[in-house]
């Protein structure tokens, strides 16, 4: 497991400095021969409210594009999922989708281990636009490495592998716990938790294909 670095703050004594001398130090950083408002010419002021007024204008159309592309995912979620890799040859099949097209989730019969009522399977979740793992770093899709608890309905995650593209590509990070420490989780009626659930408990089954 991954060691919580803990910070302990130290305190230091702040010199005194004489109230004249604390205020002649903004005015003579306002005078001195580098500063910026003293050295910037008319054209150079043109110049960086020109670049402003561009950057804001490409923010703008980053922010309008990512609006359409998530009206389109509600309108039709699974268009999305089709421009995914189903991956069958690690027998992955379509689970379910979102409704407004934010994930898209898969399970495979691959390493499908059964010991009593404990059901341990690998799920794979696919997003449309990056997210932060616990650790902050961004990713795209996740494999997850779960055991179901089928008498007392309940789940957790032993296993997750994150990866910087969809499809399981690009780089990837790891975090592993350990079984003896991890909390179960309830499994929560009409989640995804919930359909997978049914399906790994109740012996699985071929997967949904995308209409």
């Amino acid at each position: 497991m991954m060691a919580h670095l803990k910070y302990s703050g130290v305190q230091t004594m702040k010199p005194t400095t004489s109230p004249w001398f604390a205020a002649a130090i903004p005015i003579a950083a306002c005078l001195m021969p580098g500063s910026p408002v003293m050295s910037q010419t008319p054209e150079e002021q043109k110049m960086w409210e020109a670049q402003r007024a561009q950057a804001r204008a490409e923010e703008q159309a980053k922010a309008d594009q990512l609006a359409r592309q998530r009206e389109a995912r509600r309108a039709d979620p699974m268009a999305w999922v089709r421009t995914l890799d189903p991956m069958s040859s690690g027998g992955w099949a379509f689970r379910a989708v979102g409704t407004d097209g934010s994930w898209a989730i898969f399970s495979t019969d691959h390493q499908l281990k059964r010991s009593g009522h404990l059901v341990t399977a690998w799920l794979r979740q696919e997003f449309p636009e990056p997210q932060r793992s616990a650790a902050g770093d961004p990713y795209m899709s996740n494999v997850q490495k779960i055991q179901y608890d089928c008498t007392k309905e309940r789940a957790r995650v032993l296993l997750v592998i994150y990866y910087a593209g969809n499809n399981l590509s690009g780089s990837q990070q790891t975090e592993e716990a350990d079984p003896k420490q991890v909390d179960w989780d309830p499994i929560v009626p009409g989640t995804q938790s919930e359909t997978i659930f049914h399906w790994t408990c109740g012996g699985g089954s071929a997967g949904a294909k995308p209409p």
